[in-house]
């Protein structure tokens, strides 16, 4: 935001501007601001401040101004966007059902809220993100899978206390329980004002990205699964989730790009327990941000992956496990917490920080 403090630009401004954008319809007076109309484009603004400032001086017509005044002794030309900074969070993969689930019972009389006791600066954050391993429901039928989760519905008040506001359903466990489970998980979230990237009621609605506006910028989030359910990919009024090989991949993101300010695209990729990215993470992350996504983070191999900047975006290709039962090593007993703060339409900074899980399978910040 550029803020006009002289009485002479002022004037200029208010002689030259006022009479020339009001022929064009392009700007607005109310409560003390004039502000360009955003559909014009911030580079008219910003070269145009620099000639106007540059003009020479003239006689001006006060009395002629005084109804304007009041609004241009404290204008600013405003870009459209908020200079506030916006904070996400992003988190590893939760699954509250066997282990986790027989702990809430144990040692809290089946209060989720349990799990969060040393999460509170959760709540610090606009945005929290993760990745919901299996349906959240109490309808479907068990598939037989080898590992088969689905989790308690009262558990999402608990999610919903703690701030996450944004759960991807694009995984492997997502169809545990079937399809019923699956639309009956949408259901449930969107009841809490959580959004589901990653599925939807049809593919028309799976492809469109869930939308999240912040202080007037856009957050837009898809989630594709590398690892399948294939059965349970979305297609014409059939609910299901986002395929990586679905061919429309880089159609998908574009599009969606288009339509908000920042799009975040999660990936469940990758092989279990490796904690390195192979090449074909490397190949749809760094794909998914040539077609437009600012942040793309990874879930699946229960482990922590590397970080890195991208040309102009941020991979995270597995932030390890936030919420599970894995007890059986250290490595799938941690995970990483990325911090991304946004100002305006850019990332102005990222930062991670290590959690801990511990034998009751409550995360906390390793100091």
């Amino acid at each position: 935001m550029i803020k006009i403090i002289s009485n002479y630009s002022i004037w200029v401004l208010a002689t030259l501007a006022i009479g020339w954008l009001s022929t064009l319809g392009l700007f607005q007076l109310g409560s003390g601001a004039l502000t360009l109309s955003r559909d014009y484009g911030s580079k008219w603004q910003l070269a145009n401040v620099a000639q106007l400032k540059s003009v020479e001086p003239k006689e001006i017509d006060f009395a002629s101004l005084a109804p304007y005044v009041a609004a241009v002794t404290n204008y600013s030309i405003s870009s459209g966007s908020s200079s506030e900074t916006i904070n996400l969070t992003f988190v590893g993969d939760i699954m509250l059902d066997r282990g986790v689930e027989q702990s809430v019972n144990k040692y809290s009389a089946g209060d989720y809220s349990f799990l969060f006791n040393n999460l509170d600066w959760l709540k610090n954050s606009d945005i929290v993100f993760a990745n919901l391993e299996g349906p959240l429901s109490d309808k479907g039928e068990d598939l037989g899978g080898q590992y088969s989760f689905r989790m308690k519905p009262i558990a999402l008040s608990a999610l919903d206390q703690f701030g996450f506001n944004v759960l991807s359903v694009a995984n492997n466990h997502a169809g545990d329980w079937g399809q019923e489970a699956f639309v009956d998980t949408l259901t449930r979230l969107s009841d809490f004002s959580i959004l589901h990237p990653g599925g939807g009621l049809d593919q028309s609605e799976a492809e469109k990205p869930a939308e999240m506006i912040i202080n007037d910028t856009r957050f837009g989030f898809l989630g594709f699964s590398d690892v399948g359910p294939a059965w349970l990919a979305a297609s014409d009024q059939v609910p299901g989730i986002l395929l990586a090989s679905d061919p429309k991949l880089v159609d998908i993101i574009r599009q969606a790009s288009k339509t908000v300010d920042i799009l975040i695209v999660s990936f469940h990729f990758g092989n279990e327990y490796e904690e390195k990215a192979n090449s074909r993470q490397r190949q749809l992350a760094q794909l998914a941000i040539d077609s437009g996504a600012k942040i793309v983070v990874g879930h699946h191999p229960h482990v922590v992956q590397e970080i890195e900047e991208y040309k102009n975006g941020l991979i995270a290709y597995s932030l390890g496990n936030f919420i599970f039962d894995q007890y059986f090593s250290e490595e799938t007993m941690a995970g990483l917490v990325l911090q991304v703060e946004v100002s305006g339409k850019d990332i102005s900074s990222w930062q991670t920080k290590k959690i801990k899980i511990n034998d009751r399978f409550q995360p906390s910040l390793v100091e």
